[in-house]
């Protein structure tokens, strides 16, 4: 019996010798020894929605391509091999475009050029990886702006002739042109990768898109496109399944009125000597028109259009009900500022001759229904526009429920302020981290 019992014991713990190692979460640095058996990924990410990427997964890597850059980015656990079915582009390419980048993961030091990515990184909580950011880039951010005051600034490489050259495909006898190329300055510091807003021409540059993603939801979902660098799936799960909620509860609230009030963007066009040239109508995003919709509003379905004449514009907004204005105010010596009520009157010549009139009978200047999404702001003129509201879009649907809603003017929105009413802009800094 005793002998029996052996064997068995024996035959189990050979069994259990053969079972692939189970790693309960994904690893938060550098495994000590490879196990070709095990998976160590086991949280994942879906890209559920319209989002602009999508993500598959190895036992040791992660393949996410980014359907707008145009590029691939292959990520592998830092201790294991690193994949050899997909090979890097060279760093002296001069291919433009559809680069294939291969890094190491989870991320540990990092470089930022990317507003929605500072506003993902700190919601995973890994904002102590960022070790630097690009010269001119700003956040509104309190305690981000306080990180990167004393962090290291990079700065764009435009290549050389030499490195820019390229022969053209077309010629046989040898002609060639100039294309730019564009990469970050890192060559002074041990950074895995820049976060970044366009594809460069750089192994180290990793695009983040939220911005042109063509829904809602699908913004949000660039929280579990950040997450990937840092094996926080799961983290990233719980966050958007909690915007998730909330976002389609607000949805099923406000979705199903009957009478719906027309939202448009537009601009005046300004030179720094204060001369107006003309005024723009923009045309509305995908995203943008879905979260209206959303919200019980519709979009303005026009394609972009100019005027040189006010009246023609007025013609042209007249049935807007709300306006939502990109504008920016040139200053006379280079630059621009963010614009206030008196700037839009002025801008907008509600005050020209008889210019007030004919404007008040437009819905949107009559309701005081004008809005700017630069209620939150730092004074390097970063709006949280291009940062927290383009993952948090639970919030961001919020404010179109109260801007729809409001008869006069909505005032207690997150991130759109209104003009006629004379909201302040909210102006953060480094001293306002709490």
């Amino acid at each position: 019996m005793i002998f029996r019992t052996n064997i068995c014991l024996a035959a189990a713990l050979s069994a259990l010798m053969l079972l692939p190692t189970v790693i309960r979460a994904n690893e938060s640095s550098c495994v000590a020894s490879y196990d070709s058996s095990t998976d160590y990924f086991p949280d994942k990410v879906k890209s559920l929605y319209a989002s602009g990427f999508d993500i598959t997964y190895t036992k040791n890597a992660k393949y996410i391509r980014n359907t707008i850059s145009g590029e691939t980015y292959v990520l592998y656990q830092c201790g294991t091999p690193a994949p050899s079915d997909v090979s890097p582009t060279p760093a002296d390419s001069l291919q433009v475009g559809n680069w294939a980048k291969v890094v190491a993961v989870p991320g540990s030091k990092i470089a930022l050029d990317s507003a929605p990515a500072s506003a993902a990184i700190q919601l995973l909580g890994v904002q102590n990886t960022v070790a630097a950011a690009y010269k001119y880039f700003a956040v509104t951010s309190p305690c981000m702006q306080k990180q990167l005051d004393g962090l290291p600034r990079i700065q764009q490489n435009f290549g050389t002739p030499s490195n820019r050259r390229r022969r053209s495909s077309s010629s046989s006898g040898g002609d060639s042109r100039l294309v730019r190329r564009v990469s970050y300055d890192t060559s002074s510091l041990s950074l895995q990768w820049t976060f970044t807003t366009y594809g460069m021409s750089d192994p180290y540059s990793i695009a983040v898109n939220p911005e042109d993603a063509d829904d809602m939801l699908g913004k949000a979902e660039w929280i579990k496109f950040i997450a990937a660098f840092y094996n926080k799936e799961a983290e990233a799960n719980e966050i958007f399944a909690g915007i998730e909620s909330r976002y389609n509860a607000l949805k099923a609230s406000f979705a199903s009125g009957t009478t719906k009030k027309t939202v448009g963007l537009a601009r005046y066009n300004k030179v720094a000597n204060g001369t107006v040239l003309g005024w723009s109508i923009d045309k509305v995003q995908p995203w943008l028109a879905q979260g209206l919709a959303d919200a019980g509003l519709s979009a303005y379905s026009g394609d972009t259009a100019s005027f040189r004449s006010a009246s023609d514009f007025y013609s042209a907004i007249s049935g807007w009900d709300i306006l939502i204005d990109t504008s920016s105010e040139p200053l006379p010596y280079g630059g621009a500022t963010i614009p206030m009520w008196s700037n839009l009157v002025s801008g907008y010549g509600f005050t020209s001759s008889g210019g007030q009139d004919y404007a008040k009978s437009i819905p949107a200047v009559d309701n005081s229904a004008i809005y700017r999404s630069d209620l939150i702001s730092s004074y390097q003129n970063a709006s949280d526009y291009s940062e927290h509201l383009q993952i948090q879009v639970d919030d961001l649907l919020g404010d179109f429920i109260k801007i729809g809603s409001a008869s006069s003017g909505a005032k207690d929105t997150k991130w759109y302020r209104n003009l006629p009413q004379h909201v302040p802009v909210n102006w953060v800094s480094a001293s306002d981290c709490k």
